[in-house]
């Protein structure tokens, strides 16, 4: 299948960091959780470069980062290496590096997008089919649950404080617009410079269901570490998501999200979500149109074969721009010779789960164009 001007858009995007300016001389990389990887290297042999380098060994780490980019790289250049950073990540390189996230501002900061972690970020996908109703069927409700990640201590002043933080600070009288917290994390050292009190009240420990999140209309949807993980599945339904503008980005691409057409803004401190809810109350036909944008914006990342060759020109093109390399023993590299069967293995294995997320889903129809002439009611405009 030939490439679309989106496909074509989107791997600009990817190795955007390729073609940015160098870092200043006084520069230096964030290297935690950043590492140097062979495209076949056995585990053994990166626990033995790397023995204390992560708090808890290698472990998910593994198996959500650096398996999942050997599959690539091995599936182009078994021989190759490459860098990469296996954590949520908002650094920025003096090197090109392999990232599964990267901020939005940062595009040319020397870090170069692929789909890593993609069983948590996509898995959702396929419980839509089992538990979405018709838009027309769900309540008015605006929802979220969530975890405390994210900036809720700015130590660093440079910091913006997560939009999850502010999820505290709501006080609504109006039944419909229920946000909470499911799970309290990442908080402990920082407790007294955050406020506990007010998280706590709005923690909800049995959360919701995805099934029970969309019988509402609308759905919150708030970053993270890094991206809104829920963003997928959420932009998959036949809810309409409401949420701040992007600072975050991975394979989905959503820096490229428009307001007004695949989502409704909602200012970042969350100041206007009664109005910005009163608004969607007011247009739930254009809130309609809204959601259906964001499926069809969703299918455009479910063709396997696209999804394949968008892998392979990306590899192909951070290869011819890194000079990483790395000496192994001959014991490692005939270790590697075996490892390349069980690489490819896995590769057909991400392949086959791609082409069933498709067919589970079915094709996402694409509605009409949804940017309201007046803004909010109040002519105030979300950003």
């Amino acid at each position: 299948m030939a490439l679309t001007d989106f496909d074509r858009r989107r791997i600009e995007l990817y190795l955007a960091g390729l073609h940015g300016p160098d870092p200043d001389a006084d520069h230096e990389d964030d290297l935690r959780d950043t590492i140097l990887c062979g495209a076949c290297e056995t585990r053994e042999s990166i626990d033995r470069r790397y023995p204390d380098y992560f708090s808890n060994g290698l472990g998910i780490v593994y198996s959500t980062y650096i398996k999942q980019a050997q599959d690539f790289f091995a599936f182009v250049a078994p021989r190759s290496c490459f860098a990469l950073c296996a954590a949520d990540n908002r650094a920025r390189f003096s090197h090109p590096t392999i990232v599964k996230s990267r901020l939005v501002a940062d595009r040319d900061a020397k870090g170069v997008l692929l789909p890593l972690d993609r069983n948590r970020h996509w898995d959702d996908l396929l419980r839509i089919s089992q538990c979405d109703r018709p838009f027309e069927q769900k309540d008015d409700k605006l929802v979220w649950r969530g975890a405390t990640t994210g900036v809720f201590n700015r130590s660093d002043e440079s910091l913006d404080y997560s939009a999850r933080y502010y999820v505290a600070f709501q006080k609504h009288r109006n039944a419909n617009i229920d946000l909470k917290y499911s799970k309290l994390v990442q908080l402990d050292g920082c407790i007294d410079n955050v406020p506990i009190d007010l998280i706590r009240a709005h923690h909800d420990a049995k959360g919701l269901t995805i099934a029970e999140q969309l019988a509402s209309k609308f759905l919150l949807c708030l970053e993270g570490n890094d991206v809104a993980t829920g963003l997928k599945w959420m932009m998959a339904s036949n809810s309409t998501v409401i949420m701040p503008a992007p600072t975050c980005e991975t394979w989905f691409c959503e820096g490229e999200l428009v307001p007004w057409e695949h989502y409704v803004p909602v200012e970042h401190d969350l100041s206007n979500v009664e109005e910005v809810h009163d608004w969607c109350l007011s247009n739930k036909g254009r809130c309609r149109e809204i959601a259906e944008n964001g499926k069809a914006f969703v299918s455009r990342f479910l063709d396997t074969w696209t999804e394949m060759s968008i892998i392979r020109t990306v590899v192909r093109e951070y290869l011819d721009h890194s000079d990483v390399h790395i000496d192994f023993p001959a014991r490692e590299r005939l270790a590697q010779v075996r490892n390349y069967a069980r690489l490819q293995l896995r590769l057909a294995r991400f392949v086959m789960y791609g082409a069933m997320i498709r067919r589970k889903i079915g094709t996402l129809q694409p509605g009409g164009a949804a940017m309201p002439a007046g803004g909010l009611p109040s002519g105030r405009a979300a950003s």
